[in-house]
């Protein structure tokens, strides 16, 4: 336990320096060569090479050494005693100076003792202490050298309080300069609020011993935050919160330095999720589990490392999925035995993947086909004896694979053919099928993935060659640097059709077509540094289809940037993966990447059209719903008199099981309008089916119930107003009862005819009055009467549809 409080109480205060040449001592420059021509007896002073000694040898109380190194001054101060005997050498200008104070007094505070020596303008202090008991610095230092920007402060002592006497609050609270911190204390408890002050702080360093982080300990610098690292000798326990202030941590490193191995402890499953900024994670001996959503939406990490954990056995699935820029990853050193085929799900951009010294025992065929973009693998010491044939295929871009200690066993060499020729470590000469290869071109096949390559770059072609007959359904066709100036059709080229990989940069092509000219099965497409100025609808319609997954690159192309491209730009835009080099894809007129051009950018006029074309809409529209607003009655009428639109001016068939479509409520001196208006409605361009109580009515039964019982068979009741109606009983109760089905229904079912002046209000109902202020009614003589009439009947969809081409106007 000492050994290791030793080693903690070391950590202290840091920063990086600019280091001065020169030293001030007694108000003149002096070269250090220089220096011991200063030296006042008894004390004397000794120069050798770049270190200037200086002593009191009757006192036996300090030894004082400058270096030209890095101008700095070193003080061993031994004597128990007050500090009135200390010359005063009037330094500054220094770089550091570093105290090795064994043995102070315990009033004596550094501050004090800074100002007999007249030490000013330092940069940084080292202070050493080994006596428990001591208050090492004071606040008032800081308030006296406030351009000081680092400070490192060693304790050592075998006292378990010897940091407890300080108050680090009070200490540091006025470096305002201070942006690197190193933190050490076997305390078992931190004050929550020691690091309020730190507003400058960009780099912390934590030596603790202890179990607990409070959640707002790191509060007071979420802004300024950038590297932090968190040493603690086993167990640690600190929440989510305590991280997610950190807005701008960049590096974050947890190491538990006595825990052998991570034993028990566990840390928080989001502990570093959702942190936008960070960008390295170190985590040594820190954990026995990791969760699947440790690092969610922490999408700018590019490093990771978790090492050292004996009991980590195993990754989630999808534990990276949202990391797409890491690229480097060493899971070393723990005890993985097993890795699912997801679990580097979302890694494209891995270039650096360390799983040596676990203990793997296999590895899927399908374990590293994310990482697309994988250059190194390391899997040395592990416990791996096979591995499949394919189990690297699909990492093209990887370069180097180290494998040692691994003791493979049992595994045997087949040669099938005895003419095999080797052309590299990977591709063989292909024997067992009779086919010729173009003159101008090397043809093989690539056992592993067995794809047939057919390599004829740079052979001056003009046209496409001849492709090999095979049985094979992959092919890659290599035909960059010639002189290809367009597609061939499928059906002209043996072979053509069968091509999975087209790759045709550097040639002369100035379009490619449409997607007919392209063979059914391609999955790549590379046409960079061609002479294509336009991609036009046919190909990006081809593209666009829903089988059709192709990826392209298309850079060095003389695209023109201007209303043709447009296209282009909205696939680009929706499906960005399939340009693999969207990046380097420029205008050339405008010297901008392509992908961030605009619709405007590419084509004003279009724009300005489609402007003006949504504008001119946009009126019309409102100036329709204006008119519609004022005239929406009159509209519908005239519509339907003249059978227009029928299907906005016919109400739907919620009536379709009643009998009638109008029953007619009358007085029977009316007669002659009833003689009038029944034929212009039963024989009508719309027939109508009326009811007269007179003609429909069955002889004999309850005059009350035939009218219950025929306004609910109707679907419209008609009113013919005139005083003779409002002397009828008879009458007035029809209304009574159409009026009441009318307020149950919720519809608008009466319609009521003025028919002459009425010569006495006072004889109406109190419900006929009420209506008749709150609605509408139509008059006999008006001139649009019977189209206003016809419009207010029910409207039968069906049977207006069949009569429109045989209806005119009614008049």
């Amino acid at each position: 336990m000492f050994e290791y409080r030793r080693y903690l109480l070391m950590c202290a205060i840091w920063a990086t320096i600019k280091v001065p040449k020169e030293i001030l001592i007694n108000g003149q420059v002096i070269p250090l060569g220089s220096y011991c021509q200063q030296v006042v007896p008894p004390c004397g002073c000794e120069s050798e090479a770049n270190v200037v000694r200086f002593h009191c040898p009757d006192e036996y109380s300090m030894l004082l050494m400058v270096t030209d190194t890095d101008s700095s001054l070193y003080v061993s101060y031994y004597a128990d005693s007050e500090l009135g005997w200390v010359p005063r050498f009037e330094i500054s200008d220094l770089a550091k100076i570093e105290f090795d104070a064994y043995s102070f007094w315990p009033k004596t505070f550094l501050s004090d003792l800074l100002d007999s020596m007249g030490v000013t303008n330092v940069s940084a202090i080292e202070f050493r202490d080994r006596r428990s008991e001591t208050v090492v610095t004071t606040r008032d230092i800081y308030d006296k050298y406030g351009n000081l920007i680092g400070t490192t402060v060693t304790t050592e002592s075998d006292d378990d309080d010897s940091i407890d006497n300080v108050n680090a609050t009070w200490q540091f609270s006025s470096v305002p300069g201070l942006t690197s911190f190193k933190f050490a204390s076997d305390i078992e408890e931190l004050p929550e609020s020691i690091f309020e002050a730190f507003d400058t702080l960009t780099t912390l360093n934590l030596c603790l011993n202890v179990i607990h982080l409070p959640d707002k300990l790191l509060s007071s610098v979420s802004s300024s935050l950038q590297t932090l690292t968190i040493q603690n000798p086993n167990m640690l326990r600190f929440q989510p919160p305590l991280l997610r202030e950190l807005k701008q941590l960049r590096n974050l490193t947890i190491e538990l330095t006595d825990n052998q191995y991570g034993h028990g402890n566990q840390l928080q499953p989001h502990l570093f999720s959702s942190m936008r900024q960070l960008e390295e994670v170190y985590l040594s001996r820190a954990t026995s589990h990791v969760d699947r959503k440790m690092f969610r939406n922490s999408t700018k990490l590019q490093l990771i490392k978790i090492k050292g954990n004996e009991n980590l056995d195993t990754l989630p699935s999808g534990l990276f999925k949202d990391q797409s820029n890491l690229t480097v990853l060493d899971i070393s050193c723990n005890s993985l035995s097993i890795l699912r085929d997801e679990v580097f799900y979302g890694l494209n951009n891995l270039h650096i993947l360390d799983l040596s010294d676990n203990r793997l025992t296999a590895l899927s065929s399908k374990i590293f086909a994310p990482l697309t973009s994988l250059n190194l693998l390391l899997i040395n010491r592990n416990s791996l004896t096979a591995l499949s044939p394919s189990t690297f295929s699909a990492v093209s871009s990887l370069n180097f694979i180290d494998m040692r200690g691994t003791q493979f066993y049992g595994s045997k060499l087949a040669i099938e053919y005895e003419a095999l020729v080797c052309f590299n470590s990977d591709t063989c000469q292909y024997k067992s099928e009779n086919w010729s290869c173009d003159p101008n071109c090397i043809c093989w096949v690539q056992r592993m993935t067995r794809e047939l390559i057919i390599d004829c770059r740079g052979s001056r072609l003009n046209e496409f060659p001849a492709l090999p007959h095979t049985s094979l359904v992959q092919t890659v066709l290599k035909v960059a640097n010639n002189s290809l100036t367009q597609l061939p059709d499928p059906n002209e080229v043996l072979g053509y059709s069968n091509v999975s990989v087209l790759l045709l940069a550097n040639n002369q092509l100035t379009t490619l077509g449409a997607g007919t000219q392209l063979p059914g099965n391609l999955s790549h497409l590379d046409v960079r540094n061609n002479q294509i100025t336009v991609f036009n609808t046919d190909f990006i319609t081809y593209l666009e289809q829903d089988n059709n997954t192709m990826t392209m690159t298309l850079s060095g192309n003389p695209v023109n940037c201007d209303c043709s491209a447009i296209p282009l730009l909205t696939f680009i835009r929706a499906q960005p993966q399939r340009v693999q080099d969207i990046g380097e894809l420029q205008c050339t007129r405008q010297n901008k990447p392509f992908q961030q051009m605009e619709v405007i950018d590419l084509c004003p006029s279009y724009v300005l059209l489609i402007s003006c074309i949504v504008g001119v809409i946009i009126i019309v529209v409102c100036l329709i719903s204006v008119v519609y607003l004022m005239y929406q009655q009159e509209l519908k009428i005239w519509l339907y008199n003249n059978n227009l639109c029928l299907w906005w001016v016919s109400e739907e068939e919620l009536d379709k099981d009643k009998t009638y479509d109008a029953f007619i409520s009358y007085s029977h001196k009316d007669e002659e309008l009833i003689a009038k208006l029944l034929p212009k409605l039963e024989n009508g361009p719309h027939p109508f089916r009326v009811c007269l109580h007179g003609r429909d009515w069955l002889v004999g039964d309850c005059i009350p119930e035939q009218i219950v019982r025929t306004v609910d068979d109707s679907k419209r009741v008609i009113i013919i107003l005139s005083q003779h109606f409002i002397d009828s009983v008879w009458a007035r109760m029809e209304f009574r009862i159409a009026y009441q089905a009318t307020l149950q229904d919720k519809r608008k079912r009466i319609i009521i005819i003025l028919y002459k002046e009425l010569e006495n209000m006072d004889g109406i109902d109190s419900e006929l009055k009420a209506y008749l202020k709150l609605n509408t009614y139509l008059k006999w003589g008006d001139p649009l009467f019977w189209s206003k009439l016809c419009y207010a009947m029910p409207h039968n969809r069906r049977v207006l549809k069949g009569q429109k081409k045989h209806a005119g106007p009614l008049v």
